[in-house]
């Protein structure tokens, strides 16, 4: 759907204070109604599915006189997984008319405007969704991320424009202001054409718009995310991460053989939070039931599928920690995960390089140093860190791991640290 196409449905609705072009400015925005969203609908025509599922909750709050914003923000999404972002628009704007400072109608807005193309208003509606976000949050961060992406697609589009002009590439620009998807497309069929037939007078002519085509690409190599947000999850700095965990218990539970031969699995449940590593395996009686925070190296493949609230990620490498973000995350698994500065806790949180502490330290001491570090827990507490004096405890199908180079020193580090130690519990509080 082009631009003028979104503009058109929109002003047959004589939706007010709107200009054609459906972008609107962060003051423009909130024209619309619940009614002037079910008339589009009507005049787009039935969805199906989850679509007429949510005309239908729309119509059923309207019924019963209720705060609408709920179900209008649901019609929103459902129009937009639908492929109508006029639709989605118009229930943006229909709360933005109810709620300036909504940030899901913000959000929605953006994500709306940019599925039809318009991408100069979807980073207004982002930078609007910005304006009622607090600062340093997941959300201010995805929604700047966004608006810098944003941008630079923008700003590749006009320079493919003008390196376009004077050549006869007529069916990539007429697209100029519809999806950049539908545009992309166009220019690469158009080079595909074109290229094979050009003489050197013509392929020099092309060679900026080639130099540009192939610098897409290659940013694009590996195909789309279905699931950018692997589900809804947020990503966590350390300063959040912190606020989760803080006031609260926490029992670092350890794969070892010391803790499947205990009865202590309702004790750790007991705790506030859980946390376990890499391969673990659950043994009621010995291990507990509960997760609440997995620790995992980039490259295990195992228990990302295990619902927890967080997944922090372990690599040395920037490239390994996005490679196993993108390649291993379960969308719905997590509702957060660490960003890049917990990917590595002693360096990049406690700026500890290899010269003071070595390579090779366990997903373990990692995460007891991050939560002794933060200290902001009134228990804390190791089960089953034994350091490798007894054998593993964790999934059959996990093969062995070698010891780590020092682990006699993880070992010293925690002990000197511990306030007791009671059987295979180690309590740093």
């Amino acid at each position: 759907m082009t631009k003028t196409t979104l503009g058109r449905r929109l002003l047959g609705l004589a939706l007010p204070g709107r200009g054609a072009s459906g972008g609107g400015t962060r003051t423009a925005a909130g024209a619309a109604t619940a009614a002037d969203c079910l008339r589009l609908y009507a005049a787009e025509g039935a969805g199906g599915g989850e679509l007429d599922t949510a005309v239908a909750a729309l119509r059923d709050a309207q019924d019963a006189g209720g705060d609408l914003t709920d179900a209008l923000l649901g019609l929103g999404s459902a129009a937009l997984r639908a492929g109508r972002p006029a639709l989605a628009l118009a229930a943006a704007d229909a709360v933005l008319a109810r709620r300036k400072g909504s940030r899901g109608a913000w959000q929605l807005r953006g994500r709306a405007l940019e599925a039809a193309g318009e991408l100069g208003g979807a980073v207004t509606a982002f930078e609007g969704y910005l304006e009622h976000t607090p600062a340093g949050s997941p959300g201010a961060a995805d929604a700047t991320a966004r608006i810098t992406a944003l941008r630079a697609a923008l700003r590749w589009r006009s320079d493919v424009l003008r390196a376009l002009d004077g050549t006869d590439a007529a069916d990539v620009t007429a697209l100029a202001d519809g999806p950049l998807d539908a545009f992309e497309a166009a220019l690469t069929a158009y080079l595909d054409t074109r290229l094979p037939l050009a003489g050197p007078e013509e392929t020099a002519r092309l060679a900026p718009a080639v130099a540009l085509y192939a610098d897409r690409r290659r940013a694009r190599l590996r195909p789309p995310l279905a699931d950018p947000l692997f589900g809804g999850t947020a990503r966590l700095r350390i300063g959040e991460f912190r606020n989760l965990v803080a006031g609260r218990s926490v029992a670092l539970v350890a794969n070892s053989q010391s803790l499947a031969e205990s009865t202590l699995g309702a004790e750790i449940d007991a705790y506030d939070l859980v946390v376990r590593f890499t391969s673990f395996r659950l043994d009621p009686e010995a291990t507990g039931r509960r997760t609440d925070i997995h620790v995992t190296d980039h490259r295990s493949p195992y228990n990302w599928d295990v619902p927890v609230t967080t997944r922090l990620v372990l690599a040395d490498r920037p490239a390994d920690w996005r490679h196993a973000l993108r390649e291993r995350m379960v969308p719905g698994a997590q509702h957060f995960t660490g960003d890049d500065s917990l990917r590595r806790p002693l360096r990049g949180v406690g700026g500890l390089d290899a010269g003071t502490w070595p390579v090779g330290l366990t997903c373990g001491f990692e995460a007891v140093w991050l939560f002794d570090f933060l200290d902001v827990s009134p228990r804390l507490d190791l089960f089953g860190f034994d350091f490798f004096t007894t054998g593993p405890f964790r999934l059959a199908e996990a093969p062995a791991t070698a010891t780590p180079s020092d682990s006699t020193r993880e070992r010293e580090w925690v002990l000197a640290r511990a306030a007791h130690v009671r059987g295979p519990v180690i309590s740093l509080r």
